[in-house]
This record gives structure tokens, sequence and C-alpha cells, in this order.
């Protein structure tokens, strides 16, 4: 049986993007191994994030094109309850300050369980560090956050307290998922 009160922060950076000449950074695709790595991340969170009901997740996605490639390939790895999410592009997280993450993630309303970002570096890590709690995950997360990273942290506050970084997470997982 879930815990109701048990809310999970899924923090995923983007898969490896290229450096295509002449293309601005927000519009930089995913490169070979970041097409070939996004389904892996779409796997390894069906096959270790509890789902919630499909009212209670929510992913977030950065607007950059990495970002929205990621998620959308990463769909190949999820089952359908996950591809089907509520999902949001949410343009504050490309290049967003570790205040910004924060006060995106405070506006979560409380119904949901499961919130899902899809992002950037260093923001991912620097949420990881401001609410995680210390464990041999967290501090693994806190070293490096490198592309395809996923970290999975749970805690029973509600979003609001995300705001100034007064919440605590317990850090449940990280990985690199790769093909």
């Amino acid at each position: 049986m879930q815990d109701r009160s048990l809310r999970r922060l899924v923090l995923v950076r983007h898969a490896k993007s290229d450096y295509p000449p002449g293309v601005p950074d927000h519009d930089r695709p995913l490169n070979a191994r970041g097409r070939r790595d996004a389904p892996f991340i779409g796997s390894w969170i069906r096959d270790h994030v509890e789902w919630p009901e499909q009212t209670e997740a929510l992913v977030l996605v950065s607007t950059a094109l990495r970002a929205q490639l990621t998620w959308q390939r990463a769909g190949n790895g999820l089952n359908e309850r996950w591809r089907t999410a509520p999902r949001r592009d949410e343009p504050r997280i490309y290049e967003a300050s570790t205040r910004v993450l924060l006060g995106v993630i405070a506006e979560v309303p409380d119904v949901v369980r499961t919130l899902v970002l899809v992002g950037h570096n260093p923001g991912m890590l620097d949420v990881v560090a401001t609410l995680g709690i210390d464990s041999p995950s967290y501090r693994e997360a806190t070293v490096k956050f490198p592309t395809s990273a996923v970290a999975v942290l749970a805690g029973s506050q509600g979003w609001s307290s995300a705001a100034d970084g007064r919440a605590s997470f317990t850090v449940e997982a990280f990985t690199v998922p790769r093909a």
C-alpha cells in the first residue's frame, strides 16, 4: 500500500547533447550517445519509481531542445501510465539557478505525489545538495550529476517547503542509465 504522505521528486538531467556549429545553446539536439541513453532513462524510471495515481503525477520539462528530446525518447522505455502523465513545458528550468528551481518545485500543488523535473546542470545537482539528506546516494549525486543522470528524492513535506530550501528529502536512488 502506498504511503499517502510520501512525495517523490525525480530529477533528470538531459541526455548528452550535440554542439552543431551556429546552433544556439537552447536549440542543441541530442548527439548519438544521448539518443541511445534516453530510452534507458525511461526504463530505469519505470522499474524503480513507484507510480502514483494518474492525477498525482506531473512532469515538468525544460524548453531546451535537448531536454524535450530526452523526455520524448525516454518515453520509449516508459510504460503507458508514465507516458500519459500530465506534462508541462517549463521555460524557467532552462539555465535556472537553484533558487528558481526551488521556486518551480514550490508552486506544484500538494495533490501531486510524484514530480519529475527534466533539466540541466548545475541545477539538478544543486537541488539534490539543497534538499537531500546525507546518504550514499546523496553523496554520489552531489559529486557529479552527469548527462542522463536520475536522482529520486522522497519526503513527506509539501512542495511549498522547497521554496526556501527548508524541505528535507531522502535521496532514495541515483543512477546514470547508459545504453
